[in-house]
C-alpha cells in the first residue's frame, strides 16, 4: 500500500427517490425516479439549496461529467491485485476501496486532496493496543544523541484513532534534516529572549574610501561619493564579524547608487578601523571595541566602568577594482563623445552631479538638453573640463550599460595614476576629452575696444541711485467679493478697511525719480517698484520676491512763488500723512466697489449665455481689475515715546500689478461710449465695456455703474464708479470727486447701445443716442 490515500467527494448515491423538477430556474429538466439528482448547498446560512439534474441533463446546471461519479464500474478486484482506499472529506462517513482505475480517475478530481495513509479499520487485521512502555522506549531511543549518526527512529502511535488529515510534513516522524540547524538556532534564539537591551553602547562613522593618498601625510585612503554613514547605539561588545557585516549593510547601497550599472565586487571590499587595522583578521566571538571602552574608576584599578565612545570605520575599495571602473567610466565617456545625435538626454553614472562650479556654468550656459554626467570626475582638470563644457551642447547618449567581467578583464591597460592629494579626491585627465576638436575665435579687435572703453569707466549716476527709496511696510491687500455676497453679510455693507488679521509684511523698493515714472495724472503719480512680502498673500500679488509694481502716490501742483499756475511750469507737492490717507482710502475703496460691479456684470452674461437658446454672435472678452493692496510705510519712534516698539505711519501708497500692455482709455469718466474710433486697436473691448456699463445700470436699477475704463487689453485700472442722486443724498465724499451724477441721470440719453447690447439673449432695452445736428435738422 502507498504511504498516502486520497481524500474524495463521494455523489455516487445521490439518486432521485421520487420524480422531481430542476429547481434552477434556467433548466427546469425532469429527473425522473432512480436518476442521478445532486443537491447544491448555499453558502448563505439557513437558506435552502436546490436539487438539480447531472451534467447529461443539464449542462449548465453541474460542471462535472457523469462518467466521473464512476456509475458503470463495478469492476472486480481479484486477490493480489492493486486496491486502492478513497477516504471521503464527509466527517464520520466511510471511505471506499476502489481499482486502479478508478483510483486515478479520483487523482485527477478537483475535489480530492492528499493526505499520508492513517489508521482505520480492517477487518482482515486486527487493531494492536497501545503499548506505553514501547512508545517511551521509542522517543528516548530518537532523543538519546548516542545514536544521532544512525537512521532516527520512527515513533508510531500503535492505538487506533480518528480517520484525520494529516499533514505530508508529519508523514515522517523524529529527526529529520530539519533538525540539522537545531542547535545553533537554539543557542540564538535563548540569546535574544533572554538577553536584556544593550545597556553598553557605541557610535560608529562608516565612510567608504579607495585605496591611495599620501601616507606621508596619514592619509589612509581617498573618500569618493562624499559617502559618510553614521550608526548610534550599536552594542559595544560587537565582534568583528559583526561589524563586517554592519557595514557593508549602511555603505552597500550608497556605493551601488554612487555608480549605478558598474559591477561592484562586494566579497573584494575590505572593511577597515581608524588604525587601519583588517577586521577580517581579527577571532570571531570576541569584543572589538569593548576593552577601549573600559576605565579604571578613581576608586581603584581592579575596578572598571564603561564609558562609550566613538569609531571610525572604513569600507576600502581595492586599486585594482577602482581602475575597472575608471576604465568603464572612461568608456562610457568615449561613448558620449563619439555619438552626436541629440534625441535623447544623457544618463550617465551620478558621480559628477557634483563638479566643478566652473564646469557646470560653462555646460548648463550652452547646453540645450539636460546633461547627466558621470561623478566620477568631479575633480577633472580643467582643460578638460573646458572641452566638456563647450561640447555639451551637442553630445549626448540615451543609455550606457555597465561592461561585463569579459569586457573588464580585456580591457587596455590602465594609465598609472598621477600624484593625488590626500585630502581631495581627483582623477586623471581624460585624455580623448582633450585631444576633441574645440572650437576657438579671436574677438574682434575693434568691437574688444569699445566694450572695455565703455567697462572701463566707473561713470556712475549717484543722484539716481539716491532716489530710489525702501521702506519697511504693512500690506493690507484689496479683496474681491460679489456683489451678493456684500449685499447678503451686514458686516460688509461698508467702505475698504484694513484689516490687521489680513495684513502682511514686507518691504518696498520705489524708484522717486521723474525720469523713471510710469506716468502723471490729474492728482496721482506712478512709480516702478518692488514688492517683497514676508507671508504669501491669496492674491497673487506679492506672491513672489522682489515682484514688478506700480506704485501710486497722491500728489498736488507746487508752482513757484510769484508765477503763474502754468500747467507745465510745477513741481510735485506731496501731501501729510493726515491729509494723504483719506485720498488713497479712497482710491482703494473705488476699485474695491469696481471690482464688484464687473464681477456683477460677468454674473449676469454668463447667466444669459448658459440659458440662451442661440450662441452669442461674437466674442466676449474677459477683463478684470488689477490685484492691488494699500502699503503702509512705518517710521521709527516718535521722539519722546520711551518704547522702541511704538511705530506709526510715516507714508502710503496705492500697490498694484504692473500693466505690460500699451495703456488705452477705453472710457471717459465724463461718458458712458467709447473714445475709441472702430479702427482703433481695442475698439471691440471698448464696445463691450459700454455694454457693462448698460447691464449695471439696468440690473442695479439705475442706481451705480463703472466709468473711466482704461488698462491693457486683459487688466485695467483706475476706474471711477459712478452713482444716482439718490444714493449720493447731498453727500460729498461718496466714491470721490470723480463721482458724476449727472452721467447716471442721464445715462438713457446719453448711452448708444453696440451689438453686444442688442443681441437678445442679455434681453436690455435698447438706447439710442441722437446726434445733436441731427435732433436740430428734424425739429426745423
Amino acid at each position: 500500500m502507498a504511504s498516502y490515500e486520497l481524500a474524495s467527494q463521494f455523489t455516487e448515491d445521490a439518486f432521485a427517490k421520487e420524480d422531481l423538477i430542476c429547481e434552477r430556474s434556467a433548466c427546469a429538466a425532469k429527473i425522473l425516479k432512480g436518476d442521478p439528482c445532486f443537491y447544491i448547498a448555499t453558502i448563505v446560512i439557513g437558506q435552502r439549496g436546490r436539487f438539480i439534474a447531472p451534467f447529461i441533463l443539464c449542462k449548465l446546471c453541474w460542471c462535472m461529467p457523469q462518467t466521473a461519479d464512476r456509475l458503470f464500474c463495478a469492476a472486480k478486484i481479484l486477490k493480489g491485485d492493486p486496491c486502492f482506499y478513497i477516504a471521503t472529506i464527509v466527517i464520520g462517513q466511510r471511505g471506499r476501496f476502489v481499482c486502479a482505475t478508478c483510483h486515478r480517475h479520483y487523482q485527477g478530481k478537483a475535489a480530492t486532496s492528499m493526505r499520508p495513509t492513517a489508521q482505520r479499520p480492517n477487518p482482515q487485521r486486527p487493531n494492536p493496543q497501545g503499548n506505553a512502555q514501547v512508545i517511551r522506549q521509542n522517543i528516548n531511543a530518537a532523543w538519546r544523541p548516542a545514536v544521532a549518526q544512525q537512521p532516527p527512529p520512527r515513533v508510531v502511535a500503535t492505538s487506533a484513532g480518528p480517520d484525520i488529515a494529516v499533514p505530508s510534513s508529519w508523514a515522517q516522524p523524529g529527526y529529520s534534516v530539519n533538525h540539522a540547524q537545531y542547535g545553533a538556532e537554539r543557542e540564538r534564539w535563548a540569546k535574544q529572549a533572554y538577553a536584556v537591551p544593550p545597556a553598553e553602547t557605541i557610535s560608529l562613522e562608516i565612510t567608504a574610501v579607495r585605496e591611495g593618498g599620501n601616507r606621508r601625510k596619514g592619509a589612509r585612503g581617498i573618500p569618493f561619493g562624499n559617502i559618510c554613514e553614521g550608526r548610534k547605539d550599536v552594542d559595544a561588545r560587537i565582534d568583528a564579524p559583526g561589524l563586517i557585516t554592519l557595514s557593508l549593510d549602511t555603505i552597500l547601497p550608497k556605493i551601488q547608487a554612487f555608480a549605478t550599472g558598474f559591477p561592484w565586487r562586494q566579497d573584494q571590499f575590505v572593511i577597515r578601523d581608524g588604525g587601519w587595522v583588517d577586521l577580517s583578521t581579527h577571532p570571531p566571538r570576541q569584543p572589538y571595541f569593548y576593552s577601549q571602552c573600559t576605565q579604571a574608576t578613581r576608586k581603584g584599578l581592579r575596578a572598571m566602568t564603561f564609558k562609550s565612545k566613538f569609531f571610525l570605520l572604513y569600507v576600502v575599495v581595492p586599486t585594482a577594482q577602482w581602475e575597472d571602473y575608471e576604465t568603464w567610466l572612461e568608456k562610457a565617456e568615449e561613448e558620449r563623445f563619439s555619438m552626436g545625435s541629440q534625441s535623447e538626454p544623457l544618463f550617465l553614472p551620478s558621480a559628477t552631479r557634483s563638479i566643478h562650479s566652473s564646469v557646470q556654468s560653462s555646460a548648463l550656459a550652452v547646453a540645450s538638453e539636460p546633461l547627466f554626467l558621470p561623478s566620477a570626475t568631479r575633480s577633472i582638470h580643467s582643460s578638460a573640463l573646458a572641452v566638456a563644457g563647450t561640447q555639451a551642447d551637442s553630445l549626448t547618449i540615451s543609455s550606457v550599460e555597465a561592461p561585463s567581467e569579459a569586457a573588464l578583464s580585456k580591457a587596455p591597460v590602465k594609465r598609472p595614476f598621477q600624484r593625488e592629494i590626500a585630502s581631495v579626491p581627483s582623477s586623471p585627465p581624460l585624455k580623448k576629452m582633450a585631444s576633441a576638436n574645440v572650437g576657438f575665435r579671436s574677438p574682434d579687435r575693434e568691437q574688444l575696444r569699445e566694450v572695455l572703453q565703455s567697462g572701463g569707466t566707473t561713470d556712475i549716476d549717484v543722484r539716481q541711485m539716491l532716489t530710489i527709496q525702501h521702506e519697511n511696510i504693512e500690506f493690507f491687500p484689496i479683496p474681491t467679493r460679489p456683489l451678493s455676497v456684500i449685499l447678503d453679510d451686514p458686516k460688509l455693507h461698508a467702505a475698504f478697511r484694513t484689516d490687521t488679521e489680513l495684513s502682511h509684511s514686507g518691504r518696498l523698493t520705489v524708484q522717486t525719480s521723474t525720469d523713471d515714472m510710469l506716468g502723471v495724472g490729474g492728482f496721482k503719480t506712478a512709480h516702478p517698484g518692488f514688492l517683497t512680502l514676508l507671508s504669501a498673500p491669496e492674491i497673487p500679488l506679492g506672491s513672489r520676491p522682489r515682484q514688478k509694481v506700480a506704485v501710486k502716490r497722491p500728489f498736488y501742483k507746487k508752482y513757484p512763488p510769484g508765477s503763474s499756475t502754468n500747467p507745465i511750469n510745477f513741481s510735485i507737492g506731496r501731501y501729510t500723512i493726515s491729509d494723504e490717507l483719506p485720498k488713497l482710502f479712497r482710491e482703494a475703496n473705488v476699485l474695491y466697489w469696481a471690482r464688484s460691479l464687473l464681477t456683477f456684470a460677468y454674473e449676469y452674461i454668463d447667466h444669459c449665455v448658459a440659458n440662451s437658446s442661440d450662441t452669442p454672435p461674437f466674442h466676449i472678452p474677459r477683463l478684470r481689475f488689477v490685484e492691488a493692496g494699500l502699503a503702509l510705510s512705518h517710521d521709527h519712534t516718535q521722539p519722546g515715546h520711551k518704547s522702541k516698539s511704538l511705530t506709526m505711519p510715516r507714508a502710503g501708497y496705492l500697490v498694484e500689478e504692473l500693466i505690460t500692455d500699451d495703456f488705452i482709455k477705453y472710457i471717459h469718466n465724463m461718458d458712458c461710449n467709447p473714445m475709441l474710433d472702430p479702427y482703433e486697436v481695442g475698439y471691440e473691448i471698448a464696445e463691450f465695456l459700454a455694454c457693462t456699463q448698460h447691464i449695471q445700470f439696468a440690473k442695479t436699477g439705475g442706481l451705480a455703474f463703472i466709468s473711466d475704463y482704461q488698462g491693457g487689453l486683459e487688466i485695467l485700472s483706475d476706474p471711477q464708479v459712478l452713482t444716482h442722486p439718490l444714493v449720493n443724498k447731498g453727500k460729498d465724499d461718496i466714491f470721490g470727486d470723480g463721482n458724476i451724477e449727472r452721467a447716471v441721470s442721464t445715462f438713457e440719453k446719453e448711452h448708444n447701445c453696440n451689438k453686444f447690447c442688442k443681441w437678445s439673449g442679455f434681453k436690455l432695452k435698447i438706447y439710442e443716442k441722437l446726434e445733436i445736428d441731427e435732433a436740430e435738422t428734424e425739429t426745423d
